[in-house]
């Protein structure tokens, strides 16, 4: 799937990292939103408990420090499953300043979390066991917590409220009422905090779920029961798996009874499940071949009307479903582009002759250099030559180009600058009108493979030859304003 800006700012506004952290998760996610989320909290919640063992092994090696200035302690031994992961001396040295690899030790508890033995050796060969130090690593507040997770149990506490602690792992088969108070895009965080209430008991047969429903926007769905179940019908106390209520009937769960009032449509479906075909702004204007700002345009004046649009802050997600789209196409009488045109859209395009700076000229004929057999150019090879060409122009004092490009000598030793350029402008002109890709994972730039089928030697001859007249026809232009 395509990445718009739209998808990066819906992305960085839910998960609230940058936009580069955004659009990385977008293009390891193939450009579906909502596995982006779902990727970025996942990260975020391992991250989040991560900083909690760490802090926790810290609290742990402060305890050893305090045991050790204590003398007598030799070694310090850190087992993993019965073997040993770790095993140092421990020197003394000038008090408070004992001599023992402590950054070594942290890292090791990191790794190695809540399951961990860890024994001190003394010189007379006893041992002091901290293992059970070690089990508590879920934190300092699941220590305290421990207390109130008992109290619960024997009913000293009616209700438990936690954050990250108890999603799996924590054994309570009478638990009877869950609230799902974080909304989560992950599906199998969901099932594992649900999991908490799904055992059954000689007396609880049910467990009440009550999922607390976020404002996530249109384009964002969390998690919930009815989701889950694929049941669209919310019925107050109602079983989850049954679809068939009726107004007026009554329900008795746990000795409760109450009547359907109502019965409430909910929405189940996520975003992409019901638009995941339709095109947005940016894939409509390359469809058409067009800029964006012209389908703005269009959509003020009431030439064309979006199927569907959803607020965003202060502006408009704008939809058109496939039906629209070719509707607005023979309306607006706009050709269609595929394959069988694709040569012909290549040579229009390279005719338009749209020289507002030089870009386009040296990147393609670099491109045709480098480009193999199947159409594919290595992108490092393609921005060396592109670089090379506005650093010889320096070399010879000539004009870079027009005052408004940064080239320049310094700019041009920032590759990753040039490169980033290179991909904005000229390459991004050549793949809105799906002449060219570009893959980042395999770090090259293809040529739209029906285009390369119907290219014949003499074309590329016809290319190389338009873009070097274009270039000196150009480079005169400038030298006369």
């Amino acid at each position: 799937m395509e990445i718009t800006l739209e998808k990066i700012e819906l992305v960085k506004d839910r998960t609230g990292v940058t936009y580069k952290e955004a659009k990385e998760a977008l293009e390891a996610a193939d450009g579906n939103v909502v596995d982006a989320i779902i990727s970025i909290e996942d990260t975020i919640d391992e991250q989040t408990s991560t900083k909690k063992i760490g802090k926790q092994s810290e609290a742990l090696v402060d305890k050893m420090k305090e045991i050790v200035k204590r003398g007598n302690v030799t070694r310090i031994i850190i087992r993993k499953d019965g073997e040993k992961f770790l095993n140092v001396p421990v020197n003394a040295g000038v008090l408070g300043a004992v001599i023992a690899p402590w950054g070594m030790i942290a890292a090791a508890l990191v790794a190695l979390g809540t399951k961990c033995e860890i024994e001190l050796l003394k010189k007379d060969g006893t041992t002091i066991d901290l293992s059970g130090k070690a089990e508590n690593l879920a934190g300092s507040a699941k220590e305290t917590g421990s207390r109130f997770y008992e109290e619960f149990k024997e009913h000293k506490i009616r209700f438990l409220c936690a954050c990250d602690m108890i999603s799996e792992g924590w054994d309570y088969p009478e638990l009877g009422i869950l609230v799902m108070a974080r909304p989560t895009l992950s599906k199998v965080l969901y099932l594992q905090q649900i999991g908490r209430g799904l055992r059954r008991t000689s007396i609880k047969k049910n467990v009440f779920v009550i999922d607390v429903v976020d404002e996530y926007g249109a384009m964002v769905r969390p998690c919930s029961m009815h989701a889950i179940f694929g049941n669209s019908l919310y019925v107050p106390f109602g079983d989850i798996t049954r679809q068939d209520y009726l107004p007026g009937q009554m329900i008795e769960i746990d000795g409760i009874t109450e009547r359907v009032e109502r019965i409430v449509e909910v929405d189940i479906h996520t975003f992409e499940e019901k638009y995941g075909d339709y095109y947005s702004q940016e894939q409509l204007a390359r469809e058409y071949f067009v800029n964006t700002g012209t389908i703005t345009s269009w959509i003020r004046k009431g030439k064309i009307t979006p199927t569907v649009e959803f607020p965003f802050g202060s502006k408009k997600i704008s939809l058109f479903s496939p039906e629209d789209v070719e509707k607005y196409r023979k309306e607006l009488n706009i050709q269609e582009h595929n394959d069988d045109t694709v040569r012909d859209d290549f040579f229009a395009f390279l005719e338009e002759r749209d020289y507002s700076l030089s870009y386009k000229m040296p990147f393609l004929l670099s491109f045709i250099d480098h480009m193999d057999t199947i159409g594919d150019a290595k992108i490092e090879d393609v921005l060396t030559d592109y670089i090379a060409f506005y650093q010889d122009r320096i070399d010879k004092g000539l004009p870079v180009d027009r005052p408004s490009c940064p080239y320049n000598a310094e700019t041009l030793k920032d590759r990753k600058m040039i490169k980033s350029s290179m991909l904005t402008n000229p390459f991004e002109k050549f793949e809105r009108k799906r002449l060219m890709y570009y893959s980042q994972d395999l770090g090259v730039i293809s040529l739209n493979h029906a285009l390369l089928a119907k290219m014949s030697e003499g074309d590329w001859e016809r290319v190389t030859r338009q873009m070097r007249e274009d270039l000196e026809r150009y480079y005169k232009m400038i030298k006369i304003l």
